[in-house]
């Protein structure tokens, strides 16, 4: 079995013992269609199982079906699931004879190790665990369900691609993904999910709503920001840089390169070089630069352009800096998986005595932050010192207490994720809800104790002696790239007013009311609105054609309104009008509606009235 990574949509123990009992059965029906076959891992995840197979041939989409109903028959035999140890011999000698060549890679490999960093499997007492049922055996420690026939309500749901042990030197595995529910009921509820996730997928909609694109000629991996979602990315920077003044972070610039040096220095060559890219030789090879995968370095180095007294601390530095990673090609995944991505660092350095306010400051920001993009239900997580880790028992005790002091000021709820902290690092999590019920990463604080030690970081304290800085990280955004392409999802496309890349449509119903129309245009766009005035087509078709192209709102006009001063207008996602609007009214209604970043009413997580909601 794959290792993978418990969390709570993996279920309770009786869940998770469903989804990975089905995983089992999904592979003995595929090895009875196809006795060729061979396996490579197949764990639960969230919400289901996968396994990887090696096959004689390309699996179709009808193949589905076939193993679907093979699970079927074997579910109705009700086999017991059986478990028994091998020796590593004996189990190396059964699993050659069956010719499965990645069981004998991973026992081998469990025989050097002891375990594996890639499955739960392990080697214990010179044995390795196997489960057994209707002749099909897996190396496997558990835990099963009693017998097949307990495995009721299940669908598998697509193919994919993967490689062994997920490294693309290694041979190419075709994945089978699979969802597995106690309740028929639970099933189809979550086959209904599964459709609403289908609808909104960012990448369906960036394509329908000229987005975003990835070009294989440009790299992949590499997001092209059409100009649609570059006002969405002009609006979001704006607007994070009039709140970061406000809240007295000196924003900076940092280059895109840097000399390998101050990577040997930071740690990021040692512990981070293979995602890193370069070395780029300059100067006649006498110099090697890389491209910067984190905005860190520099930002210390912006700290220490002078020495600083503590009555100038603290210094809170931000920037959306572009970082670049290397990111497995079976990785990449839209704009939520990127080799190119401009993150929202920010940097403060302060003293300890300072060290809970600012962390509480930032996580004040943060929920801030969350709340008017929409995000509910926010899970707090305060994870502690891992067992491999930098820096001395009583920093990571200083550590931990400002950051759990500064969630306890504000009686927050949280859940301690034990040895949860990266290793030069404890961190507060925040993880979020999206409209549909589904769980992101949000912000993250973390103090850092391995750079500050690195770059020696000080300050002159008040007996004029030199003292090392404490150093808080924290992104809001994250990746811009990651965090616009969650929002095109949990927005349906739909983007509140203020981020529209088309505000409003101006639509003359006919030729003698283009002039009027045109005025309404100019009128909206002298306060700053994003409008469309669309004059040619038949009226339905344009309406038709502004809804599928997600304007906020359509403004209908025709040689009545001309007379009146008015307009009539239809909300996106409705059919009802409002006649007879006057053109100042509306425009008071939208200012505020855009100035107070309201979400819109057709957000399905939305749940008080918006501005729009006045013209429903």
């Amino acid at each position: 079995m794959a290792k993978t990574e418990r969390k709570p949509s993996h279920g309770d123990e009786k869940l998770y013992a469903l989804r990975h009992s089905t995983a089992h059965v999904m592979a003995g029906a595929v090895l009875e269609l196809m006795p060729d076959a061979k396996f490579g891992f197949g764990p639960p995840v969230a919400d289901g199982f996968y396994y990887d197979f090696d096959l004689p041939r390309p699996l179709q989409p009808e193949d589905l079906g076939k193993i679907e109903a093979k699970m079927r028959e074997v579910v109705k035999a009700n086999h017991a699931f059986e478990h028994r140890d091998m020796s590593v011999k004996e189990a190396l000698d059964f699993f050659r004879a069956r010719n499965q060549t990645y069981k004998v890679d991973q026992i081998e490999k469990l025989a050097a190790d002891g375990t594996s960093k890639d499955s739960d499997d392990r080697v214990e007492g010179g044995k390795v665990s196997l489960y057994q049922h209707n002749g099909f055996v897996d190396l496997c420690r558990g835990p099963h369900v009693a017998r097949t026939g307990d495995i009721k309500a299940f669908k598998l749901l697509s193919i994919a691609g993967a490689y062994w042990r997920g490294n693309e030197r290694n041979p190419q595995l075709q994945r089978i993904y699979g969802t597995v529910w106690p309740s028929q009921a639970e099933l189809d509820a979550y086959l209904e999910k599964l459709k609403e996730i289908e609808r909104r997928d960012h990448r369906a909609l960036g394509k329908d709503l000229e987005l975003f694109r990835i070009d294989d000629e440009l790299g992949s991996g590499l997001v092209l920001w059409l100009p649609n979602l570059s006002i969405v990315r002009e609006e979001l920077e704006t607007w994070w840089r009039k709140v970061h003044h406000e809240r007295g972070y000196t924003l900076v610039y940092t280059p895109h390169i840097a000399h390998e040096k101050i990577y040997q220095r930071s740690g990021h060559l040692e512990k981070y070089g293979e995602n890193m890219y370069g070395p780029l030789a300059l100067d006649e090879g006498t110099q090697n630069f890389w491209i910067k995968p984190m905005n860190c370095p520099g930002h210390i180095k912006v700290f220490q352009s002078k020495v600083h007294s503590y009555r100038e601390l603290p210094m809170r530095i931000g920037e959306l800096g572009t970082v670049y990673r290397y990111e497995r090609g079976g990785t990449l995944h839209g704009m939520l998986r990127v080799r190119g991505f401009t993150q929202d660092d920010s940097h403060i350095f302060c003293s300890w005595d300072q060290a809970q306010a600012e962390i509480g400051g930032v996580f004040d920001l943060a929920m801030e932050f969350l709340r008017v993009f929409g995000y509910s239900d926010p899970k707090i997580y305060l994870s502690t010192r891992p067992v491999k880790r930098l820096g001395t028992d009583e920093l990571w005790d200083k550590a931990e207490k400002a950051l759990a002091d500064a969630l306890g000021v504000r009686e927050v709820p949280y859940d301690i994720d034990e040895g949860g902290g990266v290793f030069y690092a404890p961190k507060i999590d925040i993880k979020v809800m999206d409209a549909i019920g589904r769980e992101w990463q949000g912000p993250t604080i973390q103090i850092d104790l391995n750079l500050p030690e690195r770059f020696d970081v000080t300050f002159v304290n008040a007996q004029g002696q030199r003292e090392r800085a404490v150093m808080i990280h924290r992104v809001l955004f994250g990746s811009l790239e990651r965090f616009v392409g969650g929002l095109i999802e949990h927005y349906a496309g739909n983007f509140p007013l203020w981020l529209n890349w088309e505000q409003a449509t101006v639509i003359p119903i006919r030729d003698s009311a283009f002039d009027y129309g045109r005025s309404v245009a100019d009128r909206l766009g002298s306060r700053g609105f994003r409008v469309k005035l669309d004059q040619q087509g038949d009226m339905r078709a344009r309406i038709k054609a502004a809804q599928e192209r997600k304007s906020s709102y359509m403004l209908i006009v025709g040689d009545k309104e001309a007379a009146a001063g008015t307009v009539s207008v239809r909300r996106r996602g409705s059919r009802d009008e409002e006649r007879g609007v006057t053109l100042d009214a509306f425009l008071e209604r939208v200012s505020e509606e855009r100035d107070s970043k309201a979400l819109p009413a057709d957000f399905v997580g939305h749940r008080e009235p918006s501005a729009g909601d006045a013209m429903a």
